[in-house]
Parts: C-alpha cells; structure tokens; sequence
C-alpha cells in the first residue's frame, strides 16, 4: 500500500502537473472568451455544471493555487535556504511578467492606442501607463492602459495577472509555514480555517464600504487553496492515492457542489482530483513533456492577445461596441498563444531558470 500513497507517487519528474497546469490555462482564456466577446459568462460550460456557482476560469486559478502549494511548500521544505528559495521563486514568476508589462505598456499600448502618442503616455481618463506599470513590484491591479481596447466590453490589457500578487504573498507565507508545520504540522489547520473565514466573512458578511472587498475574498480563497495543497503535502505519506477514491470524490464534488459553495466543495474534493491526476503520468504527458512547460506564457499572454483578436475579427452591430463569437475568439487565440508560449519557454523562461 505504501507505493500507492501521494508521497510515493510524488518522487521523481514523470507526471501529469505541466499538462494539468495547460489546462487549467486554457480553462482561463476559454472563461475569457465570454466575458470579453459577449459579456454572457452564464455561456461558460462550467457555469451549467457548477449550478451556477463557479467559472471555468475560477476553477483553473483554484488548480494552480493547489499544485502550487503542494510544489512551492515542498521546494522550501527541501532547501532550507531561504536566498536560494526567493531566487527560484523570483525567476520563476517575475521575468516572463515583467517582459509583458513592460513590452505591453511601452510597445503595444502606444501602437493599438486610440490616443496619440504624447496623449497616452501623459495619463487619461481609461487608464495611466505609470499605475500600469506598478504590476512589476506586485502593489497594483491596475489592467487599463489609455486608449487601449476603448470600444471593447471589457477594456483591460492583462486581466489575467492579477492572481499574481496573491502567488507572491502566499511564497512568503511559505518561510514562516515551513519552520512551524516541522514542529506542529496541525497548525496547517488553523491557517487553512483563518483563510476559509476571511474568505465566507468578505463573501457573505456585511464588510464595511471602505474595506477592499473584492481583494480581501480573493486573498481569502485563493491562500485557502494554497494552505489545501500544502495539508496535502505534509500529509503525503498518509494520503492513499487510487482510482477509487478518486471516483467517490469526483461524485462527492458533484454532489457538493450542488448544496454547499464551490470553495468548500473544491477543497474537499477537487484537490484530491487534481493531486490524484497530477501526479500520474499519462503517455500524453510524455510527449507534452518534451514540448516544454508552456502553462505560464500562455496564462501571461492569452488576455492581450484575446482582446487583440477581437480588435481585428470583431464587429460593432451598434456602431460602438465590439463584440465577436467567443469560441471564433478562443480558437484564433490559441493559434496565436501557444505557439507564443513556446517561443517564451525555450528561448526565455527555459534559459533563465537555469541560474537557479
């Protein structure tokens, strides 16, 4: 029984994470397709089948946020070297988004803008460059850039970036995790109720007008998922990893879902799917493998290249407003982005990690 536990099916490179990651990826931009080419989300499949409770997008951020606490706790856990965990973490995350912040706002902005030139990087009304700009350093959610996708439903450049800033805080959660969790493992459990609290308290409770409310329940869910994918790790040796307990969660999450609010019904269930798959390793993965680990270039580009695909496939009925068929959208995208992605990993992402 001891081959069979996620500790055990943990060990080594061969599995199934960069593929999942891919997906949970393309579950982003196809939730992006809707809200940017129709605003009719209620479209999303996932939407149907979560009654009516949780995006595709939503979902595929909720899986990233479990394997990377499962991952990012376990690199921390085997270094122990707090210079050597930033570095990885650093060059993991901040060069590729960095390169899109700074080729978007000072490249691309100036060259889709309706704005002239002088106009746009002086600040207007539908965005400023410098606020922009301050996606670098992880303090700023600000996504418009001036003149840039005026006439579109949704007028942001980079409306993926955002969980970033939430990645990062939970990076450094992790130095003070990892020091307690080796004395007091259980202590997951109060990280894991503080966030689920903070998370129902913004959702659902009367939070006052001049709290960031929308910051504070994404803070709350998302470390939520994070502290789940980090139970999973310290408890690894003792969690049994099989098809049917793998099946009985799948039909637990399915009935969850439906009674009580897809966080919970997520975390209970879902991470078990999402470890379950994510450390096999299918002949698919074999060969994705070899392709490279596009999940973050495609996660990085897709929305500015969605909005551009809009730009110049889409139509205004009413003369004002652009809109286009989402799956048109979602299709022409992934032509343009994977191979974008690709091109990053190699000779960008790839080459960078290497200094490690």
């Amino acid at each position: 029984m001891e081959n069979n536990t996620l500790g055990s099916r943990s060990l080594g490179r061969d599995n199934n994470l960069n593929l999942v990651r891919l997906v949970a990826a393309l579950m982003v931009m196809y939730m992006h397709s809707f809200a940017l080419c129709s605003n009719a989300q209620q479209q999303d499949l996932m939407y149907t089948l979560t009654f009516h409770k949780a995006l595709s997008g939503q979902v595929g951020v909720d899986i990233f946020f479990i394997i990377s606490g499962f991952l990012i706790y376990r690199s921390y856990d085997r270094s122990n070297n707090v210079f050597k965990y930033l570095k990885a973490r650093f060059l993991r995350i901040w060069p590729l988004l960095a390169l899109f912040v700074l080729v978007s706002a000072l490249v691309l902005g100036p060259m889709f803008s309706v704005l002239d030139r002088a106009t746009y990087f002086s600040g207007h009304e539908t965005g400023r460059v410098d606020t922009y700009l301050l996606n670098l350093i992880f303090i700023s959610g600000a996504n418009r850039l001036p003149g840039v996708f005026s006439f579109h439903i949704n007028q942001s450049a980079n409306g993926s970036i955002w969980t970033l800033q939430h990645e990062v805080i939970c990076y450094l959660l992790v130095l003070a995790m990892v020091p307690l969790f080796r004395r007091h493992k259980r202590g997951i459990f109060g990280f894991i109720a503080a966030s689920a609290a903070l998370y129902f308290y913004m959702k659902y409770g009367n939070a006052a007008d001049y709290m960031p409310t929308n910051f504070l329940v994404n803070f709350g869910r998302l470390t939520w998922e994070f502290e789940i994918g980090v139970m999973y790790y310290l408890y690894r040796d003792r969690i049994i990893m099989s098809w049917k307990y793998a099946l009985i969660a799948l039909a637990g999450l399915v009935a969850a879902v439906y009674f009580l609010d897809f966080e919970i019904a997520f975390t209970i269930f879902g991470a078990y799917i999402v470890l379950f798959v994510g450390f096999g390793y299918w002949k698919i993965s074999k060969f994705y493998n070899r392709v490279g680990d596009i999940s973050y270039g495609v996660y990085i580009f897709s929305f500015f290249v969605q909005q551009r695909v809009i730009d110049v496939l889409g139509h205004a009925p009413d003369g004002y407003m652009v809109l286009m068929d989402p799956y048109v959208n979602l299709g022409v995208s992934i032509l343009i982005v994977v191979p974008l992605a690709f091109i990053s990993w190699h000779l960008f992402e790839k080459q960078l990690l290497k200094l490690k």
